[in-house]
């Protein structure tokens, strides 16, 4: 069961890899990185409704009190608010640095899942971290770290950001109840609400609708949106360790480079090799660790 559920979570870090392709053609096209976001879950929550619909009809859409709230949490917090705080960490220190800075909620989750969970952390699973976190960052920036920048609001919304990613790990923990569709799509809903309010998307929008758009919207919102958290949501109902989620989910940096370096001719520098192994090593540290309880 934890097998197929660790498998589920490595399919959506697979599916995230594909984000930068769908922004790429998207920012190509003249989209604001807000509008970009509100795309992204807006679409993803209209996708849902025929599918929701299709798969288990109306029952899909019931939600209790509680479910309900956590979905309140999970919108604004893990959607709106994140994407709000990556937006202004990447317009204040670069795509570079915010990626870097994004980077720790590996760190965010391995401490909540101590504090909440009491997981254990052995020396391995530090190791393995410490390896992931290094390599994604080798991976981001090729090792050339020229094109790192600094404010200190950059840095706060950057590292604001990776808290915000590792807080949906540990909130999406107490939804195992409730079917991972009527999750996604009431986050979602309530996400992309909060984000209409913050960053008002309609006139970027008006001003590059045509075909193309409509399509390449909607393989964003399809993909990396809503196929990327159907398998993510399934996965954590497995009842998983929640310090190694991150981790096998960081996949998605290696897909992101790999991608780069096949589709837009990016350089694979040794730099970004050794990060691209140093994430495959940790993913791999991550899953020869047999699970284990805290002491109380």
């Amino acid at each position: 069961m934890k097998t197929k559920g660790y498998l589920m979570i490595l399919i959506a870090g697979i599916l995230w890899g594909t984000i930068g392709f769908f922004v790429s053609i998207l920012t190509e096209m003249g989209v604001d990185s807000s509008t970009t976001a509100f795309l992204r879950i807006s679409l993803g929550t209209l996708i849902l409704i025929p599918l929701m619909l299709s798969m288990g009809g109306k029952k899909l859409f019931c939600i209790d009190r509680r479910g309900l709230l956590t979905c309140i949490a999970l919108g604004l917090l893990c959607q709106a608010l994140f994407n709000f705080s990556y937006a202004g960490a990447i317009s204040r220190v670069g795509v570079a640095t915010a990626s870097v800075l994004l980077y720790t909620s590996p760190v965010f989750v391995c401490v909540m899942s101590r504090l909440f969970f009491k997981e254990r952390i052995g020396a391995v699973k530090l190791f393995a971290l410490a390896v992931n976190v290094i390599g994604s960052i080798l991976t981001v920036t090729g090792g050339n770290f020229t094109s790192i920048r600094f404010s200190v609001y950059g840095a706060a919304a950057g590292v604001a950001a990776g808290f915000l990613y590792a807080l949906m790990t540990i909130i999406s923990t107490t939804t195992e109840k409730y079917h991972p569709l009527t999750i996604i799509f009431y986050s979602f809903l309530f996400g992309s609400i909060a984000l209409a309010v913050m960053t008002p998307p309609w006139e970027d929008i008006s001003r590059v609708m045509d075909l193309s758009f409509i399509l390449a919207a909607a393989g964003y919102g399809l993909i990396p949106t809503v196929g990327s958290y159907y398998f993510y949501m399934k996965g954590l109902s497995c009842n998983l360790e929640t310090s190694k989620v991150p981790v096998i989910a960081s996949i998605e940096t290696v897909v992101a480079a790999i991608i780069s370096i096949c589709i837009f001719n990016e350089a694979a520098g040794a730099w970004k090799m050794a990060g691209i192994c140093c994430v495959v090593i940790s993913i791999l540290l991550m899953n020869m660790i047999k699970p284990k309880k805290a002491s109380e």
